[in-house]
């Protein structure tokens, strides 16, 4: 057996060894540590007298042909913070033989997903509104909380039509089948989405009981609107951190939380009270720390605050019901794009040409600014043709920034950056041998695909100010 820090990182070989290391069993660090050959692995708990029910699968959803053979076969384990400090001081000396026996079962299973939709009066657009309705154990705050304010979202839009439509998903398999639910409804509704749906708000974690701040993410394009609605929350949004920053804040989504809908193209919110990292009470993931616990039980919900974080949800869903046009400024997303791919740009120190990306990039702005005027001087109505060139470019622009796959396919549940299918550029001045220009030819391949969604992007905003003037 060899201990092992918790980066999915450089790795010695562990040849039939067992690892032991730190922290939540994870997709990514379970991977790595396969990947470093090891017969298998040990984890010890982050959070005393507690162990947390995870999935280590890193495959997005129920597998395909392509990449079924990436459902891991290493054996896994978790054990508590005390029987992990004892085995650490074993490992300090001599070698230690340690036996790890494990069961999994794979199969696959219908599971009821049961969706309710609420037509708009004026648009056939909508809001998918998540959640997930299986829990581990009692699972009360992960995940029966959010189940009950869909409902109530559901009942209260029903009772009061917006114009714009909304979907309420309750997803199966969120954990066991690694976000199967509504990765298999995108799936299966993946051009009505494209074509009709506007964004994804997705619901989790809400009610805690002893939360003391509102944690938000969202994509660049809705971020002020999310903002403006969660100041008016009975949680100051984020807390302090040392460099004068706030947590919660604003980061952009992760590859988690059942974020099966980037490929249609639906810009992603996330929002509610979080644990500060600090605070007695405080969870491996922002929540408690009963999180994926049999400890996940009634006791640890606050029902008034259930009750504002409902309202929140409540505002945020309206106002993308109900807006003239969509609050969505696509403004925010070229400068992200381009933000990042300057970043990218100058780590590559000129081994790659992006000029491709920012003359398109400048004629988008352009039409952006004058799309802006336009839409602004809607009346109280849906503007359908505001309301199609905003759809366009959310099909557009967020499977470019967000995703390495193609657009009708799932990225692994594994950590991601921004414009993946470029970062390989930024290792370019590094590389040495047959590799660079491997990794050359999957850099100048992104550009080209960034620079084809881009110029797309603006084509559609240019064509509709022709179509207006």
């Amino acid at each position: 057996m060899e201990s092992v820090g918790h980066s999915a990182t450089d790795l010695p070989d562990l040849s039939g060894k067992i690892a032991f290391t730190q922290g939540l069993p994870t997709p990514g660090a379970v991977r790595a540590i396969d990947e470093a050959a090891a017969r298998a692995a040990v984890f010890e708990s982050p959070t005393e007298g507690q162990l947390h029910e995870m999935i280590v699968s890193p495959i997005w959803g129920s597998p395909s042909v392509d990449d079924a053979d990436e459902l891991p076969d290493l054996p896994v384990a978790e054990i508590h913070q005390s029987d992990g400090e004892w085995l650490a001081e074993r490992l300090a000396g001599d070698d230690v033989e340690v036996a790890v026996e494990t069961q999994a079962r794979t199969e696959q299973r219908e599971l009821p997903c049961p969706v309710a939709r609420i037509e708009g009066t004026e648009s056939d657009r909508y809001t998918v509104v998540g959640n997930h309705i299986d829990s581990w154990h009692e699972g009360v705050t992960d995940n029966a909380s959010a189940v009950a304010t869909s409902m109530e979202l559901a009942r209260v839009f029903a009772e009061n039509p917006p114009k714009r439509g909304i979907v309420v998903g309750f997803w199966p398999g969120h954990s066991m089948g690694r976000y199967a639910g509504s990765a298999r409804y995108a799936d299966r509704n993946w051009l009505d989405l494209r074509e009709n749906g506007i964004a994804y708000l997705h619901i989790d974690l809400n009610g805690l009981d002893g939360a003391d701040h509102l944690w938000a993410q969202h994509m660049a394009e809705v971020g002020d609107e999310h903002l403006d609605v969660l100041e008016d929350g009975p949680l100051p949004l984020g807390v302090a951190r040392d460099d004068g920053g706030l947590i919660g804040g604003g980061s952009r989504p992760g590859r988690n939380s059942d974020q099966s809908f980037w490929g249609a193209g639906l810009s992603s919110l996330l929002s509610g009270a979080r644990f500060s990292a600090d605070h007695e009470d405080a969870g491996p993931v922002g929540g408690g720390w009963w999180w994926h616990t049999p400890a996940d039980t009634r006791d640890k919900i606050d029902f008034d605050l259930m009750v504002e974080e409902t309202r929140l949800y409540t505002a945020i869903v309206s106002r993308l019901s109900n807006s003239p046009v969509l609050p969505h400024d696509y403004r925010e997303t070229a400068a992200e794009i381009r933000a990042l791919t300057e970043q990218i740009d100058a780590e590559a120190e000129g081994e790659v040409d992006f000029s491709p990306v920012y003359d398109r990039l400048d004629r988008l702005d352009a039409a952006l600014e004058e799309f802006v005027t336009v839409a602004t001087d809607a009346d109280d109505g849906v503007d359908t043709g505001v309301e199609d060139v905003q759809v366009r470019l959310g099909n557009l622009l967020i499977p470019a920034l967000y995703m390495e796959s193609p657009a009708y396919e799932h990225d692994p549940a594994l950590p991601h950056e921004l414009l993946p299918y470029l970062r390989v550029a930024e290792s370019l001045p590094d590389r040495t041998g047959p590799r660079s220009g491997f990794a050359r030819t999957k850099a100048v391949r992104g550009v080209s695909k960034l620079a084809h969604r881009v110029g797309e992007a603006a084509d559609a905003v240019e064509a509709f100010l022709d179509s207006r003037a």
